[in-house]
């Protein structure tokens, strides 16, 4: 039996299970007591009829290392099994019941394995060797097999990623973490060196983890990794514990930046679209380097989360974030904001000098919001420090060293003002290193809903109320306005219809005046009462089938009309994936315009 199977079954299809005749299947409680089995038992056992059933496994077969396994409820594959002189391959798929695991489905399968095989992981080995540095019970692990396929993982770890460990038993290592950096436990087995206690961003979160490489006669046939601690902050809050027990208090002078000042990180960009999922593997992979970023989007894109998201799973997340618009500061202060002046550097300059935000940021990142605004003048001292990677405060001839990674955004196209002379082309090249651009909402539509959702809830929270969700027409509005202003602007929308709903659905009448008349008068449901009484008529003299299909024809024609032609909107209008809509559209010879 295929192991995807295995796994699809063991919630709730146990009878095919059980009918597999390829392999022992054995249901368990959570004792490991059997419930139930097929009777494949009967060859591999050598028995001649007697029940198995309310016995714990362990007496019916000789668990040794596989007991703790089951015991702490480790999702498990392809791993050997003595019985008598054979060895044979098991897998094992834990069930939860509540977030409490409860029992779970053995497979034996009836093929023997050879006694030379190298490339098998058998985990008495692992467990013996590695005694000392796990904790099965307690901490998040992991095991791959030599060519990086995930063999073992418990729950504690698949919590931090927020997924089930069987959807991620199986899969190959470095496509199995959503939202995270790449894994390195390829990197170890290649090396064979382990890494003890290394920073790790998972699921948007810095943990801790140590990397062991398997090696069985000299070569790799695996690696392993657990989880130490599920935040790195945890670490340093420990440490200025132990700091402020073994140091007298003492002032340390004023402290210039907050250390790690990010509000959002990439689990806050919500959006589970194709080209979202891919920018936000993409922002993951760019945050862990020094390289200079430009932010390219419209106006409400969310360029400022991006810039947030970026510290926060860099190397600098621990630093300064320190930001700035730079289309909201006077020409003539402009200067002294971003590099500083020292005291009485001009006239009316703040008594004792003042710090600039390049040096706030220190170590850390400084993001340039509206860097198109910038004046020439400001492009050619930005692109010194750039260069150089030090300032001169206004008023002093004393250079400073500063190390700070420049994100940059910009709702504008930067080369069409490098073409006009408007924006110095070295600088834009210095910012342009990587550049991300940012989709406006009206081309990601499928995420509406979960963003719609994460301002209902925020919202909720905010006004003290007990918001549900839209009524169908107030989703029909929302699916068909095009958002000039983008998510900035849905959220405007969202909280206005707050300031007017009375009770659990916002409905068109909660919207904006704009918005209202996009409602009209009766939508889909009403708007021809003749076509549904052409329907009726067709009853007794047309098949079901037809009428369907002349409804579903009719219905596919008229969101592409509210829509004007944008079949991306359509397909979300009428809630179906964008493939099916473009099949739709072929079976009934819509698709040629």
């Amino acid at each position: 039996m295929e192991f995807s199977q295995i796994i699809k079954r063991t919630e709730f299809d146990f009878d095919s299970l059980l009918k597999c005749s390829e392999a022992w299947t054995v249901i368990l409680d959570s004792q490991q007591r059997i419930v139930s089995s097929n009777d494949a038992c009967l060859p591999l056992l050598g028995m001649d009829g007697t029940s198995v059933t309310g016995r714990p496994l362990d007496e019916v077969i000789p668990l040794g290392h596989l007991r703790i396994l089951l015991e702490k409820s480790f999702c498990f594959r392809a791993q050997p099994l003595s019985l008598g002189d054979r060895k044979l391959t098991c897998h094992y798929v834990p069930r939860i019941d509540n977030h409490e695991p409860d029992g779970g489905v053995l497979v034996v399968e009836n093929q023997p394995l050879a006694r030379d095989d190298l490339s098998c992981i058998e985990f008495a080995d692992i467990i013996r060797s590695l005694s000392i540095v796990m904790d099965l019970a307690y901490e998040g692990t992991i095991l791959v097999d030599h060519e990086g396929y995930i063999v073992l993982i418990n729950q504690a770890f698949a919590d931090t990623l927020g997924t089930r460990a069987q959807d991620m038993l199986g899969k190959h290592i470095l496509k199995a973490y959503p939202n995270s950096q790449l894994s390195r436990l390829p990197a170890v087995m290649q090396t064979g060196i382990a890494e003890i206690s290394h920073p790790h961003v998972l699921n948007g979160r810095e943990v801790i983890v140590s990397r062991y490489p398997l090696i069985k006669h000299g070569r790799p046939i695996g690696a392993y990794g657990k989880i130490q601690f599920q935040d790195v902050r945890e670490v340093l809050r420990m440490a200025s514990e132990f700091q402020s027990t073994s140091k007298p208090t003492a002032s340390s002078g004023p402290q210039i930046a907050k250390v790690g000042a990010f509000n959002y990180d990439i689990n806050s960009i919500v959006g589970h679209s194709k080209v979202m999922k891919s920018l936000k593997e993409t922002l993951l992979r760019v945050a862990e380097r020094n390289s200079n970023i430009l932010l390219v989007g419209e106006s409400g894109t969310g360029k400022e989360l991006f810039a947030h998201a970026l510290h926060a799973a860099s190397r600098r997340r621990y630093a300064p974030f320190i930001k700035m618009n730079c289309a909201a500061i006077p020409e003539h202060l402009l200067e002294s904001e971003l590099f500083g002046h020292v005291d009485g550097a001009f006239t009316g300059a703040k008594k004792g000098g003042q710090i600039g935000k390049f040096e706030l940021a220190h170590n850390g990142t400084i993001f340039l919001d509206e860097i198109s605004d910038m004046s020439l003048p400001m492009q050619a001292k930005l692109l010194r420090i750039l260069q150089e990677m030090e300032l001169t405060p206004l008023g002093s001839n004393v250079s400073k060293k500063v190390d700070v990674r420049v994100v940059a955004a910009t709702n504008v196209k930067l080369e069409e003002l490098v073409s006009k002379g408007k924006f110095r082309q070295d600088l834009y090249y210095r910012l342009n290193v990587m550049a991300l651009t940012i989709p406006p909402l009206r081309e990601r539509t499928e995420d509406i809903y979960f963003i719609v959702g994460h301002f209902i809830e925020t919202l909720n929270d905010e006004f003290g109320l007990q918001v549900k969700g839209l009524d169908p027409q107030a989703w029909e509005v929302l699916n068909t306005y095009n958002y000039p202003g983008n998510i900035r602007e849905l959220r405007n929308i969202i909280e206005s219809a707050f300031n007017l709903v009375t009770g659990a659905l916002l409905t068109p009448e909660h919207f904006p005046p704009h918005l209202r008349q996009l409602a009209g008068t009766g939508l889909l449901g009403s708007e021809n009462r003749s076509g549904e009484e052409g329907y009726m008529a067709a009853l007794g003299h047309q098949p079901l089938q037809e009428i369907l299909e002349t409804i579903e024809k009719r219905l596919l024609d008229r969101a592409l009309k509210r829509v004007n032609g944008n079949k991306l909107q359509a397909a979300n209008l009428l809630g179906v994936s964008r493939p099916g809509f473009y099949k739709k559209l072929r079976r009934y010879q819509m698709d040629q315009t």
